[in-house]
């Protein structure tokens, strides 16, 4: 069943309990005494209370602590609680020893009891209106008139109360720093980070220093060949000499390992019989200064013609050149690496900041290299080129301070030092890096945040009604201005008017609380 809960001020009296009484469309009223005060708590009271419940059709109750309360309540059949819960908790019934005598006694009755003299009170005559005399009957119309503009007095006028509560501003330096074994946001600054990866790629290329010496001109000379038979022998163009190995002074008719090739130039014949000799033209198959051959050293012959002839140089086999040309050193390549990691760190920082979210801090200090995914030089090693290229990918790791834990060790530190009286006005925090992280050492970073936040007096909306209860405007004015903690002087609109003072009633005066900046920005007003 539902209850209806009238909750009394230290001010009601039985007029405005019967108005507040008239709201309640429920079947059961609990009416709740104010703590520590003392109204309502006559029997006459009770009774009226008891009267206005039954007019109404409804079944009441009290909660009190009230001793008048509490003793005449029972005895005219209405029950007491000590608190709201138990009164919704516990059925309304009356102890055993109250039930007998429940039935509510006449208004007049108690009204004698209340008396602390028993006295007679003469009984007039009963009056009709056909006795009452026209003065009579004038006085009771204007009684009439003067108690129905009483209680419009008291019930028509109206007022809107406009306050601006005290706005302060909290304004910190906070000294903040980070590492990897931080998992959580501590008072002292402490700060937990995470660990963002990305990958880049550049391509660079600079001029080489290096040079490299390739073969230009090929060794040419003559070899003087023996024939070591008694026929004559055809020694074709192409025939192949090459130098042989010597060790310990002894001769090996084997070819040199690696040696190089030496080829006739054109084709002769060999006169038959032993001794017979003829001087061929020879050039060295690889070009460089390195087919240079002394006297003497060309002793062999590729293939089966060496079984019939002996071969040799008389004279040096000279003319073989080099020349030389730029290309890429081991230095070229270090300094290439190093310009283009220089960029792609660059580059690694620009991509991970423009990828973080507004107010997110990024380490500079904790980026390092990861894995590389390509590496690959153009020209290859012992390559001439006027121009080294490096084409390079890899990832970079950094650490980054997300916004949301500024923000909450700002707020942590600030409502730590909140003052006594004030509540944090919404949407007012704000949190700014004044100065670029610093490393601490090789895994900690410290920086300083700004953080402002400001906060407005708490003022209660009954605290207000209860100080300006039935004054003239400008009085209602000074006493708020001083009683409470208020930017500036309230706005009081009255209705009508031309009412002189505020209502006497709390439930007449609206009041609307509004910050300085709402003023400011000429907000409409309302909460």
């Amino acid at each position: 069943m539902k209850t209806f809960i009238l909750q009394l001020e230290p001010h009601d009296d039985i007029v405005s309990v019967r108005d507040k009484m008239g709201w309640a469309k429920n079947s059961r009223v609990l009416i709740v005494w104010p703590e520590n005060e003392t109204i309502l708590n006559r029997r006459l009271d009770l009774v009226l209370l008891q009267r206005m419940s039954q007019t109404a059709g409804a079944q009441m109750a009290f909660v009190s602590k009230d001793r008048e309360v509490q003793y005449h309540a029972p005895r005219l059949g209405i029950p007491v609680f000590k608190s709201i819960r138990q009164a919704q908790t516990k059925h309304w019934r009356l102890p055993f020893r109250f039930r007998k005598n429940a039935a509510p006694e006449p208004i007049s009755a108690i009204i004698d009891s209340a008396n602390v003299a028993e006295r007679q009170i003469p009984v007039r005559p009963q009056l009709t209106s056909r006795t009452l005399s026209p003065v009579v009957r004038l006085a009771f119309f204007a009684a009439g008139v003067l108690a129905f503009l009483a209680i419009a007095a008291v019930l028509a006028p109206g007022a809107e109360v406009i306050i601006t509560p005290r706005t302060v501003v909290q304004d910190v330096l906070i000294e903040a720093y980070t590492s990897p074994e931080i998992k959580a946001m501590q008072l002292s600054g402490a700060l937990p980070s995470e660990v963002i990866t990305v990958e880049v790629e550049g391509r660079a290329s600079r001029p080489v220093s290096g040079q490299i010496r390739l073969p230009d001109q090929p060794a040419r000379g003559a070899v003087l060949f023996t024939n070591l038979t008694d026929q004559s022998i055809e020694i074709s163009a192409g025939t192949v000499v090459q130098p042989v190995n010597s060790s310990a002074g002894e001769f090996s008719a084997i070819p040199a390992s690696g040696s190089l090739r030496y080829a006739t130039q054109k084709t002769v014949i060999l006169p038959a019989g032993p001794g017979q000799t003829i001087e061929v033209s020879v050039q060295c198959l690889t070009p460089g200064k390195k087919g240079n051959q002394p006297a003497n050293t060309l002793e062999a012959i590729e293939g089966f013609l060496g079984t019939q002839v002996s071969v040799t140089n008389p004279q040096p086999i000279d003319g073989g050149a080099d020349r030389l040309e730029p290309a890429p050193n081991e230095r070229d390549r270090l300094e290439l690496a190093r310009e283009l990691n220089d960029s792609l760190r660059l580059t690694a920082l620009e991509e991970m900041q423009n990828g973080l979210a507004p107010g997110d801090l990024l380490i500079p200090s904790s980026l390092v290299e990861g894995a590389t995914l390509e590496k690959t030089f153009q020209p290859e090693d012992n390559q001439p080129a006027d121009q080294l290229s490096l084409n390079w990918r890899l990832s970079y790791q950094a650490r980054v301070v997300r916004f949301e834990e500024q923000l909450a060790l700002a707020q942590a530190v600030f409502d730590a030092n909140l003052p006594q009286g004030y509540t944090p006005m919404p949407d007012t925090l704000t949190v700014e890096t004044v100065a670029e992280p610093q490393q601490l050492d090789e895994q900690s970073t410290s920086w300083k945040l700004h953080a402002v936040r400001r906060l407005t007096a708490q003022i209660s909306d009954s605290l207000a009604r209860q100080t300006v209860l039935g004054l003239p405007v400008q009085e209602a004015a000074q006493r708020m201005q001083s009683a409470l903690q208020l930017e500036q002087t309230p706005q009081i609109h009255l209705i009508p008017d031309w009412w002189p003072r505020l209502p006497v009633l709390p439930f007449r005066i609206q009041i609307i609380q509004r910050s300085l900046y709402d003023l400011v920005s000429g907000e409409p007003p309302g909460l």
